[in-house]
């Protein structure tokens, strides 16, 4: 089934448990880890690079990013471990729409649902119209 926002669409299978909170959309698997989404758009022309980028500061303990494609969507993820939970942050770009996508959970569930995680990202689309 196809659930997201009016500006973007993610494709999920069945065995995912969807909720759709008023600042995020929450995907779970299982009770040991939760993929969660929201956006923002830009009122004035597109989101560039530098746009994904937070201060250094707010940063340092996310280690080093690496870009990213998923979907119709590119831009960057940061993963690192803290105090025991796996943490990927993605932050995503397509025109004037940007995607914040979290996943947290546990070292095993973060392995074990690593490829499902994917497999839901790469079917991110931007859809015309509508707010983020």
């Amino acid at each position: 089934m196809r659930v997201g926002w009016q500006s973007w669409s993610l494709e999920v299978s069945d065995e995912w448990s969807v909720t759709d909170h008023p600042e995020c959309l929450s995907l779970t698997l299982s009770n040991e880890g939760a993929l969660q989404v929201s956006s923002a758009r830009k009122q004035n022309g597109f989101v560039a690079e530098q746009d994904l980028l937070f201060p250094e500061e707010e940063r340092e303990s996310w280690g080093k990013w690496k870009p990213v494609h998923c979907g119709e969507f590119d831009g960057i993820v940061y993963e690192y471990t803290q105090e025991g939970i796996v943490w990927r942050r993605w932050f995503l770009r397509n025109g004037p729409v940007l995607l914040f996508v979290t996943y947290n959970g546990t070292p095993d569930a973060a392995k074990r649902e690593a490829a499902a995680v994917s497999k839901v990202l790469n079917t991110a689309r931007a859809e015309a119209g509508g707010e983020a």
